[in-house]
């Protein structure tokens, strides 16, 4: 039941790890320049 269990929880984090740099890749590579402005000026305001 542990080697099971650990298993199963250790595919789990490295399948959301993957899903969550994929995400955040597509978002830099599609509006990166766009979120730096909006930061910029929300930070300024």
């Amino acid at each position: 039941m542990n080697k099971s269990s650990s298993k199963g929880i250790k595919l789990t984090t490295v399948f959301f790890a993957v899903l969550v740099l994929t995400v955040s890749a597509l978002l830099s590579n599609n509006s990166i320049a766009d979120d730096m402005d909006v930061e910029i000026e929300t930070s300024e305001q």
